[in-house]
């Protein structure tokens, strides 16, 4: 097995290295890697249902898409991510048990009472320390998870917390979890210490190769591109969102007035008010006005944005995510 580790915390580049490994190579890969803060939605799931986008937007975290499926999950510099990517036989059924044992035995000769889950999260005392996912491409394999360490559990509840009563659609939803942090069971837990101490244990359980003669330039300028026509773009990110509609209400001359936006790969295609009396002319001329614009905080804000914003102009956006 190859052991990768990434000097990169750009999200970014980690998934399209994910990518590029599983693809381009067949080879078997251990990738760790740690993420600057961000939010990573399933490959099936809806960005503005899944996160609080109030809150990632005025915190700086960036919102990534993975090319597997699964929730939603939160990323800092106290989480740390292992990729598995492996080639099977023909027929053979990928396991993820298999594949992650050697994180479940090294943290298990930590001392920690792990559990692994029907879903095949790892649970410690009952509390979900570890989230996955699994891609299959071809006769490749890419099992990856993540690991509570010392992440800031604050930024993850409030970065995840979603409106998902507004929205009818047909997407993979999260499942909500009561998380732990590593470090709070033992503070010699670092991100630094499991990083290091996985790799050596690992190091003595199989045959490591560590020597990346083979990840040239061809590599490295195929995670380049790909970053630039798929992982850094809108239509990966927000456009890969299957179709759905988002419900909410405006308070508007003393009245609760609802509307309905009906979203097609993010962008805003129609808009439906139940009300049809007069009072509600101010409300339909400014949401019509948002037909074909997409359906996200940046692009919203920038709608709104101008001298002659009004109170009524701020309670709209608020109400639009």
């Amino acid at each position: 097995m190859n052991l990768l580790i990434s000097s990169s915390s750009d999200p970014y580049r980690n998934l399209a290295t994910e990518e590029i490994l599983l693809k381009n190579s067949t080879e078997d890969f251990l990738f760790l890697y740690i993420n600057r803060p961000c939010v990573v939605v399933g490959k099936h799931q809806i960005v503005q249902k899944e996160i609080n986008s109030q809150f990632v937007h005025d915190n700086n975290i960036l919102i990534a898409r993975r090319l597997s499926g699964g929730g939603t999950v939160y990323h800092d510099e106290g989480n740390l991510n292992l990729s598995f990517i492996q080639s099977i036989q023909p027929g053979e059924n990928a396991s993820y048990r298999i594949m992650t044992q050697p994180l479940f035995n090294y943290l298990a000769n930590n001392g920690l009472s792990i559990e692994l889950s029907e879903k095949n999260d790892f649970l410690l005392g009952g509390k979900k320390i570890s989230g996955s996912a699994m891609h299959i491409y071809k006769n490749r394999v890419l099992a990856h998870c993540t690991l509570l360490i010392d992440c800031n559990l604050t930024n993850l509840s409030n970065a995840l917390k979603g409106n998902w009563e507004r929205f009818t659609d047909k997407s993979i939803a999260s499942r909500k979890s009561t998380v732990l942090n590593l470090s709070s069971i033992d503070k010699k837990l670092t991100p630094d210490y499991i990083l290091k101490g996985f790799v050596d244990f690992i190091k003595n359980e199989e045959e490591i190769c560590t020597d990346f003669s083979f990840f040239d330039k061809i590599y490295t300028q195929s995670i380049g591109e790909l970053i630039k026509i798929k992982y850094a773009t809108f239509d990966w990110i927000y456009g890969y969102s299957p179709k759905y509609l988002y419900h909410n209400t405006i308070y508007f001359d003393q009245r609760n007035i609802a509307y309905t936006l009906e979203i097609e790969k993010n962008i805003i295609k129609n808009v439906l008010i139940e009300s049809e009396d007069s009072l509600t002319k101010i409300i339909r001329l400014k949401l019509n006005s948002l037909k074909g614009r997409q359906h996200n905080i940046s692009s919203l804000r920038e709608w709104l944005d101008s001298p002659n914003q009004t109170d009524f102009d701020i309670q709209l956006l608020a109400s639009l995510f």
